[in-house]
């Protein structure tokens, strides 16, 4: 029986293939699916396999992970400060002011991360690509799962910040019989909230089939040029020899 292919630490290698440029991405992923299929690990090739290459967003919040390790952790340092503000404001133990502080705290570590990825992206930080990554950025640092990917520079796609964040996630204090109204009222944001996620989701991911087909059809244009290019030289290299 042959070797078994060097696979030593999937993790860590999956730490190194996000680390890569965007050019770089589909070959070195393809490249560990099959050093996985030699090893005899098929389930986690197939895993492999079908990781996605991120968006120039997605590389972008992850290579700020890595570049720019301070400041990521400032912010999701704020994101975690932000969460528990607001679940204490909701149970009646904050004041709004500190809400307020805390959310400040938050939009100033973005804004220190979109400057830093000015000058990586150049061209590319466009207004609304830039408005992609404050969203990513906003949404992993309330996230505690996204937050983890981030720190280690792992994101696989973008995240959208939805309404109110980490309030979602936090169940109020008991009301009094007499907050129909409000309850009501909190009912209908909270339907008003979920169809606002619903339809981001699907727009985010429609945006990303696009994206997905634009890479492809990259992809498969470069390797028909090889392909005719390497056909011309095989024909003129025919017709020398006759």
């Amino acid at each position: 029986m042959p070797p078994l292919a060097a696979v030593p630490d999937l993790d860590r290698e999956l730490d190194e293939l996000y680390s890569l440029s965007l050019e770089e991405f589909t070959k070195a992923r393809n490249d560990l699916a099959s050093r996985l299929r030699r090893a005899h690990q098929s389930e986690a090739a197939t895993e492999v396999h079908a990781l996605r290459k991120p968006s120039v967003v997605v590389w972008a919040a992850n290579h700020l992970a890595r570049t720019e390790p301070e400041l990521v952790g400032a912010l999701l340092d704020a994101g975690q400060h932000l969460r528990d503000v607001q679940q204490a404001a909701l149970a009646g133990t904050e004041a709004a002011a500190e809400v307020n502080d805390a959310a400040a705290r938050e939009r100033e570590a973005v804004r220190a991360l979109l400057t830093a990825a000015r000058g990586t992206l150049d061209r590319r930080a466009t207004a609304p690509m830039l408005d992609r990554l404050s969203q990513t950025l906003r949404a992993a640092a309330v996230d505690p799962a996204a937050a983890a990917l981030l720190a280690r520079g792992r994101l696989t796609e973008e995240l959208k910040a939805v309404g109110f964040g980490p309030l979602e996630a936090v169940t109020p204090r008991r009301q009094s019989s007499s907050d129909e109204v409000r309850s009501a009222a909190r009912e209908r944001v909270a339907a008003l909230r979920a169809d606002a996620r619903r339809l981001a989701e699907e727009a985010d991911a429609a945006q990303r089939a696009a994206e997905d087909a634009v890479r492809d059809a990259d992809e498969l244009r470069r390797a028909a040029d090889a392909a005719a290019a390497e056909l011309a030289e095989a024909e003129e290299d025919l017709r020398s020899r006759r």
